[in-house]
């Protein structure tokens, strides 16, 4: 497919949609949000409206023509009278059409009302005309459960999560390049982590799961392709681990190995 029409908003590229598919013309929107690890966030400034190839042209004549009713010029003047009744209607179908779908759109140029109750459930907040977080209300109860903070490029860098939903940011979620890179959790909320996550190119690596003290670690599990394959713990709480699980490809321990002195046992 190609590209047929840069918009500088989501909304924007929605309305030369709807104007191509009025014309029987089907496209799709790219770049609309910011991939990766974070959820879904409205892009800026680079909302391409594609077309296949084979309707290129067309489509943008028709792009053409919706252009030349929106713009008043001089040269309206000039037109014929049938000419300037037929841009007329096809100006008021079109706008009819786009101001519907705006009408009965979620997407807002501050956020979206995913539940269609009156309030944003995703709130988009600027900083000097730059996104510069994105806060989430996820089970529509009106407090924010997820905050997503955005460097000087709109991309995000960390995020603040309340997954079980009691008011309480537990959860900690580090990015690099838009993907994600590591989280860290207070889960029992005493004050101290004891849930750090580790990701390659946002896919899970690795899994440590902490007690109480400076090195009290409990168990690291290692995963590949969002399986367990891996896993030692610490079983007599000594700081280190002592026992190792291999796991198949169905999650099943195939294998178990004490790493213990012998004189310890």
């Amino acid at each position: 497919m190609k590209s047929i029409y840069e918009a500088s908003t989501s909304l924007d590229a929605h309305m030369i949609l709807n104007l191509l598919e009025q014309e029987g013309i089907q496209g799709r929107i790219e770049g609309e949000y910011l991939p990766g690890g974070v959820g879904e966030l409205q892009a800026i400034n680079i909302v391409r409206v594609m077309v296949d190839e084979s309707d290129y042209e067309r489509a943008g004549r028709i792009i053409s023509a919706w252009e030349a009713v929106e713009v008043e010029n001089e040269e309206k003047s000039k037109r014929k009278t049938g000419s300037g009744l037929s841009s007329f209607l096809f100006g008021l179908i079109v706008g009819g059409g786009v101001i519907m779908w705006a009408y009965n759109s979620p997407i807002t140029d501050d956020g979206i009302d995913y539940n269609g109750d009156g309030k944003l459930d995703e709130k988009w907040i600027y900083k000097d005309y730059r996104l510069d977080r994105t806060e989430v209300d996820r089970n529509y109860d009106g407090m924010v459960d997820v905050v997503y903070y955005m460097d000087r490029k709109g991309i995000a860098k960390k995020a603040d999560f309340d997954d079980d939903f009691d008011g309480v940011f537990e959860t900690k979620y580090r990015y690099k390049n838009g993907l994600t890179h590591s989280l860290e959790s207070d889960l029992n909320k005493d004050g101290g982590i004891d849930y750090k996550a580790s990701f390659n190119y946002g896919n899970l690596d690795e899994v440590v799961i902490l007690g109480e003290g400076v090195d009290s670690r409990k168990k690291r599990q290692k995963f590949n392709m969002g399986k367990l394959i891996f896993a030692e713990i610490d079983s007599d709480g000594d700081g280190n681990y002592d026992t190792e699980y291999s796991y198949d490809y169905f999650e099943e321990v195939k294998k178990i190995s004490d790493k213990k002195p012998i004189s310890s046992q």
